[in-house]
């Protein structure tokens, strides 16, 4: 049952056995294994900043971190390069650089095709079908795998005897086998196979939606009662691929998902509406947002693989338009229809102790407030939500956690709200110019410039609690996998290649797409896919490659000294051009861009060129609310290492924590991990 319910998801992805924890000795110690009576307790805050942590330590607003930094250490902790967050985390779940564990930016190319691929999983064959009643039945097929390689912390220390548990774990989706109680975090899709995409329902017409990135219904009112008031709106909410409807291989369009019906009764007096989505119920008000409700959808006749989801609907109007929002709709914990945890049951266990809670991997949704559905307040109150669901599951690893244990708890608070809400308040520099952006927002400066050092105030308040209530002697460590920098500048990689005479379209085309055929390959030497990759069209490796392998690192040698060079006024663009081969090492290192851009401060690349577009524009102002970035030079984004117990050098990386989680406990480091203890002399 699960594997078929896993195939559903799969259509949309394809664009050692651990010893039992032995009982606790009455000393504390793991019976029989001899490990130190001391177990860690991790928080990884995504994206917390060195520079803004110091300066609200210092203006008193962060008294627990000031208090762990004054009894242990505080120091800047070194990113992966790019410092883009699947690659920072895989590189602490394994302890490799990205030549060891293979994921090197958020998209990657496939080299047969020139298109743009994810980084986070590994597409499988679907296998084949069997066409009955108007069904396609599948006949093997396997569902997408993990890309990353590697060894995971986990694993050797459950080895050992060692009890981990992992939760919201970014870059862990699909879950790879393991004995380990690890939930996936960023990465993980919802019901639909993506990574959130949400439904808007309303009376208003919707400019530029096809640009959108949720699913955009204009509806209308009906007089279902016949009392001369419309007051009813029918409608569905979609959820899975409809795969057993489609052949094995089809991507699935518009028309392809399977839906339940949606009904709005709005009561106008009462400034209320009763929403039915399924068999589920929600009376709210105008403002207000509803508990999580369960949804089923049903692919196959007699509700024989039910596929079970949850939804959340905010109200946003009523009067004199209707505006009602459906939040992506998540895996159901309670019975999820694709693996989301390892062991599978862990995400179940979960629920059971917390009821619902999200489960897709960007639970913000930064995709509502970029496409100006949300603003800033409701913006503000999912992120609320979304805070619940973290206080609690923070609260319950606390209240398992004991003596020897190793726990990891994953917090989003900073790193998107710094993302959406930079334009408004520049935490790190508050003297500095307006963003661009902030032209568009201005009202909402006073409501909100201030909201991100609340975010990390709110990460100040959990970390108190995890202090106060780990076990006397725990080794507590809190780290981020990168910092963060204002984006003002936006650029065109692909288009700065096109004018360096690097890559040509064809017809004599100044604008157009990788993805759509408008590139001349056969003149064409370099091109930009991803956020810092760039790749040489090289031949024998590169569909329709030009470049010899043996002046491939002359060229690069060329581009990357034209890259540094590169001013936008007064101002450097490109920090530092590194060549793939000489920052990598490891059994996947071929599978490197050719180069890795590292944008100054400032800068980053556009959302059109990480996608394969060519713009007529080489660089612009960024006027989306996506404000705030680390895709950048890995030294001028890096994370942080606090500690309560005193390290004796500085300059610790990513791998220095995940070899200091093994070492606690003398587990032997797995072959190829670059980590040393950061408490070792």
């Amino acid at each position: 049952m699960r594997r078929a319910a896993g195939l559903l998801l799969a259509v949309v992805l394809l664009v050692g056995l651990a010893s039992v924890p032995d009982a606790l000795a009455t000393d504390g110690t793991k019976d029989g294994k001899g490990h130190s009576k001391s177990g860690v307790f991790v928080l990884g805050v995504d994206g917390m900043d060195p520079v803004v942590l110091q300066r609200l330590m210092d203006e008193g607003k962060m008294p627990n971190f000031a208090k762990l930094a004054a009894s242990g250490s505080f120091q800047k902790l070194g990113t992966a390069n790019p410092p883009q967050s699947p690659v920072a985390w895989s590189t602490f779940v394994t302890g490799l650089n990205p030549g060891g564990h293979g994921v090197y930016d958020f998209v990657h190319r496939d080299p047969k095709t020139y298109l743009p691929i994810s980084s986070a999983t590994i597409p499988e064959d679907p296998g084949s079908a069997v066409s009955l009643f108007g069904y396609y039945i599948p006949i093997g097929g396997k569902t997408p795998q993990n890309t990353r390689g590697g060894v995971p912390f986990w694993d050797p220390l459950m080895h050992a005897g060692v009890d981990v548990e992992v939760y919201r774990m970014p870059g862990n989706y699909p879950p790879p086998p393991s004995d380990a109680k690890v939930l996936s975090g960023m990465g993980t899709v919802d019901m639909r196979g993506g990574y959130g995409t949400y439904s808007w329902f309303t009376t208003f017409p919707v400019q530029g939606r096809e640009h959108m990135k949720g699913d955009i219904r204009q509806v209308s009112l009906s007089d279902d009662d016949l009392d001369g008031k419309p007051d009813t709106v029918h409608a569905t909410l979609k959820g899975p691929p409809d795969v057993f409807r489609m052949p094995p291989g089809h991507v699935p369009g518009d028309a392809d998902y399977l839906t339940i019906p949606v009904t709005f009764r709005v009561d106008p007096e009462q400034d209320s509406v009763l929403i039915e989505a399924g068999e589920s119920r929600a009376l709210l008000r105008t403002g207000e947002w509803s508990d999580w409700l369960p949804v089923t959808f049903h692919p196959l006749p007699a509700s024989m693989l039910p596929l079970e989801g949850i939804v959340r609907f905010y109200v946003r109007q009523l009067q004199p338009g209707l505006e009602i929002y459906a939040s992506p709709v998540n895996i159901s914990p309670a019975n999820p229809a694709q693996d989301i945890s390892t062991p599978s049951s862990f995400a179940n266990e979960l629920y059971a102790l917390l009821g619902y809670y999200y489960t897709q991997g960007m639970p913000e949704d930064t995709n509502a407030l970029k496409d100006r559905i949300f603003d800033d307040d409701d913006y503000k109150r999912q992120v609320a939500l979304v805070q619940q669901d973290t206080t609690a599951m923070l609260d319950l690893a606390l209240t398992r956690f004991e003596p020897g244990d190793v726990t990891f708890m994953y917090l989003s608070d900073i790193d998107l709200q710094c993302h959406m809400l930079w334009r408004l308040g520049d935490p790190k520099n508050p003297d500095a110019p307006p963003h661009p952006a902030r032209a568009a927002d201005e009202h909402a400066v006073a409501a909100h410039g201030e909201d991100i050092e609340g975010y990390y105030r709110h990460v100040d308040q959990l970390l108190g609690g995890v202090v106060e209530r780990v076990p006397e002697g725990t080794v507590v460590v809190v780290m981020s996998d990168h910092g963060f920098q204002p984006y003002t500048r936006k650029v065109n990689l692909n288009a700065w290649l096109r004018d360096n005479g690097y890559l040509v379209l064809k017809d004599g085309k100044q604008t157009g797409k990788i993805t759509t055929g408008d590139v001349d390959w056969s003149k064409t030497r370099a091109y930009g896919l991803g956020f810092n990759a760039l790749y040489l069209n090289q031949r024998g490796r590169e569909a329709q490659g030009i470049v010899d392998p043996a002046a491939a690192d002359a060229l690069l040698q060329e581009i990357g000294a034209k890259l540094e060079a590169w001013r936008d006024g007064d101002v450097k663009v490109v920090r530092r051009a590194f060549v793939g081969r000489k920052i990598y090492s490891g059994p996947r290192a071929a599978e490197a861009p050719d180069m890795v851009v590292g944008y100054d401060k400032g800068y980053g690349c556009s959302d059109e060129s990480t996608l394969g577009e060519i713009s007529g524009t080489v660089i612009e102002d960024n006027l989306s609310r996506w404000s705030g970035n680390h895709l950048m030079d890995p030294e001028v984004v890096p994370g942080v290492l606090l500690t309560n117990r005193k390290l004796p050098r500085t300059g610790y990386a990513l791998p220095d924590v995940t070899a200091t989680l093994l070492a606690h406990y003398g587990v032997p480091l797995p072959d190829g991990m670059e980590g040393k203890d950061v408490f070792a002399p």
